[in-house]
């Protein structure tokens, strides 16, 4: 009997073509030319009032050529790679009553990683009815040879990359956020989108707000999605400042035991971790006997490029602790810290070890 099809995504993320008219929270980390993220943000928020009809022509180019990078990589389940996004979370924030995008807040972030200044929370969370998902999701798919899985922030993120000026109540701002998430997911639904990923990588640094009010928060997002609809959450460990930054302080893996239990027993499908960058004790896939795991096996962190062999030997090693079928196989995270031709090469290795297995 013929093995079973080990399926490959993608997360999230992808290097853009220049000639589209914004600019990339990424460009700074990759050594170009550009602008901090908040910004960047500014400058979209102003770009997006007076943007032109043509400029959807190059949007949608862009996604084209993303999108037929991965699938002849060979790419089973690609992304847009968030084309239209200058920053994946202030993307969806932009389309919600509440944020300020004028005037920022300071703000140190992630265990003292970073700071920046952020957008301000400065009343209720209300969704616009903009639905972004529509545009995005048609234009990306009807390019598409594959099916398009589409990517949103969860709200414990959004919470991590805004500053709240209102709400002084974590529980409440968090079910706020999920409303409006739901509220998108359930317009990608009615628009056919199949696979639908919502990114939580806050739940590993903060794994106490995601017992209080994490968990919950993720399934008011999924409130009344069909069974039908792959429901994917996806928890990595936090991207670097820049490739092969040696003193980033990443969230500790170990926090993937931490939640195992509670991740098994929610209303997903699919669980997306890091495994390249951390190389888990791989036991831990043994804690989620009822879910599809996207196992990252490619370093979304390090220019250096991994042989194939290395690839499949670690994949080998987590078939002993996981269902052949229960397997999916990704990079580590999005993969927008990396120049094009970077990006291209990974994913091609990645799907010649498991065409290997």
């Amino acid at each position: 009997m013929a093995k079973k099809k080990i399926i490959t995504t993608t997360i999230g993320s992808f290097p853009k073509p220049k000639y589209l008219p914004i600019m990339d929270w990424f460009d700074s980390a990759r050594g170009e030319e550009g602008m901090n993220t908040i910004k960047t943000t500014i400058e979209y928020t102003n770009y997006n009032k007076n943007k032109k009809l043509s400029d959807e022509k190059l949007f949608k180019k862009a996604a084209s050529e993303v999108i037929n990078i991965q699938i002849d990589a060979g790419i089973e389940i690609p992304t847009d790679g968030e084309v239209r996004r200058e920053n994946y979370v202030h993307y969806h924030c932009r389309n919600l009553d509440g944020f300020d995008f004028d005037n920022l807040e300071h703000r140190v972030l992630r265990d003292g990683a970073y700071e920046t200044s952020l957008p301000a929370i400065r009343g209720k969370i209300r969704h616009l009815g903009n639905f972004y998902s529509s545009l995005d999701y048609v234009s990306s798919q009807s390019v598409s040879s594959k099916p398009i899985k589409f990517t949103i922030p969860g709200p414990l993120t959004i919470m991590d990359t805004s500053a709240d000026c209102f709400y002084n109540d974590r529980k409440k701002l968090n079910s706020d956020l999920a409303d409006t998430i739901n509220l998108e997911i359930l317009n990608l639904v009615d628009k056919g989108c199949k696979y639908i990923q919502v990114d939580e990588p806050l739940f590993a640094r903060q794994v106490d707000d995601a017992y209080s009010f994490g968990f919950e928060g993720i399934e008011r997002c999924l409130h009344k999605v069909p069974k039908d609809i792959n429901k994917i959450i996806h928890i990595c460990c936090g991207y670097t400042d820049r490739l092969d930054d040696e003193n980033y302080k990443k969230a500790d893996p170990k926090s993937y035991f931490d939640l195992s239990k509670e991740l098994n027993n929610m209303s997903i499908d699919q669980i997306s971790i890091e495994d390249a960058h951390c190389k888990n004790d791989l036991n831990l896939l043994s804690n989620f006997p009822d879910k599809k795991i996207i196992f990252g096996a490619i370093n979304v962190t390090k220019s250096r490029l991994e042989t194939v062999d290395e690839v499949r030997d670690r994949l080998k090693q987590a078939l002993n602790f996981i269902d052949r079928e229960r397997l999916v196989v990704s990079p580590d995270c999005g993969m927008g810290l990396f120049s094009i031709d970077l990006a291209q090469d990974k994913l091609k290795t990645l799907c010649k070890a498991v065409n290997s297995i």
